[in-house]
């Protein structure tokens, strides 16, 4: 009974061993190809811009409604958002740098400054001088920047969880952080369905909303060669160059009418950071709503409901409320 024991731990251990051999050597990174025959399908378009092929959905007809997705995402993101707009816009959305099926950039510079530049090239290109501006996370600290740069472009601001403040201590659950951990120290890659898996899940509202093909893509999309190399540079030059600080201050200086959604069950962005951010934007009077069900993705999570009272801002200017301290712990849902 102790020889099997041992002998099924040490075979085990050898099946472990090897695993990560197999890891370590790159063999589970995604294959550019394929994943551009899977993700890059028409309606996909492809523009290079100053030696960056950027990846880009141009999409349906009438005022033109830009989308920036966030971190580790990729301009599927907005999928339901299209569905549910496609009739009332002209949609316009790609994947960042560092991100998808876009990049390496030309000049291997992931700063802010040469993703607005390379996104201002591509609207110039598609022929587009005045839009609605939306964004979500990351994607929406890139609209902010771009907001407040090009004023006179930018009719309406969208945004959603917007990471102008980030929590100082991590909500992530002992079994997620352990499985990041695992991962990145051990294996070195990201390249299971079982990390995408655990990401995805512990940004949720409701983790059963996650599904397959969605891990399968965030999988596939974020460990392509030197996708990791790249998506840390992003991150590295965004914190040395002020960070979410700096971002707060730029939004001071927005003026577009803007309209915030929150997703009040994510750990990423806790819900008691959403009038303090809100109050960053000093220079207009920005309305809000906060779903209490919905977490980090909330765009993803209902696309529908998120759409729709986006939809009614950009109408109206009358949906949400303006943001109060005592406020933040519910739903604000005032049309």
């Amino acid at each position: 009974m102790k020889r099997t024991v041992l002998f099924l731990a040490l075979s085990a251990l050898a099946v472990a061993m090897i695993f990560v051999g197999v890891a370590r050597t790159g063999l589970l990174e995604a294959n550019y190809e394929e994943a551009r025959v899977r993700y890059g399908s028409p309606p996909s378009q492809f523009m290079e811009i100053d030696g960056t092929e950027l990846h880009y959905r141009d999409e349906g007809k009438g005022r033109a409604l830009v989308l920036l997705h966030g971190s580790r995402g990729n301009l599927q993101q907005w999928d339901g958002w299209v569905a549910e707009l496609g009739a009332e816009f002209r949609i316009i959305r790609l994947d960042a740098l560092g991100h998808g099926l876009s990049g390496p950039d030309g000049r291997d510079d992931y700063s802010a400054e040469r993703g607005i530049y390379l996104l201002r090239e591509l609207l110039a290109a598609l022929g587009v001088e005045r839009f609605i501006l939306g964004g979500t996370s990351s994607g929406a600290n890139q609209a902010v920047r771009y907001a407040a740069m090009y004023p006179q472009q930018v009719e309406t601001l969208l945004l959603s969880t917007v990471p102008l403040r980030l929590p100082s201590t991590s909500r992530t659950r002992l079994l997620d952080r352990l499985t990041f951990w695992v991962h990145d120290e051990v294996l070195g890659t990201k390249g299971t369905n079982l990390y995408w898996r655990a990401f995805l899940r512990s940004i949720y509202g409701d983790p059963d909303k996650v599904t397959n093909e969605l891990i399968e893509r965030y999988r596939t999309l974020n460990t392509l060669p030197g996708q990791e190399r790249r998506f840390r540079k992003r991150i590295e030059v965004w914190y040395d160059s002020g960070g979410p600080e700096r971002d707060y201050a730029t939004a001071g200086t927005v003026t577009a009418p803007t309209f915030i959604q929150w997703g009040g069950s994510g750990p990423v962005l806790p819900a008691e950071l959403f009038c303090e951010i809100a109050a960053a934007f000093s220079s207009t009077s920005p309305r809000m709503i906060q779903y209490s069900d919905l977490g980090h993705k909330l765009i993803m999570e209902d696309a529908v409901r998120t759409a729709r009272d986006a939809l009614a801002f950009v109408k109206t200017g009358e949906v949400g409320e303006a943001c109060e301290p005592a406020d933040a712990g519910r739903d604000a849902t005032a049309k």
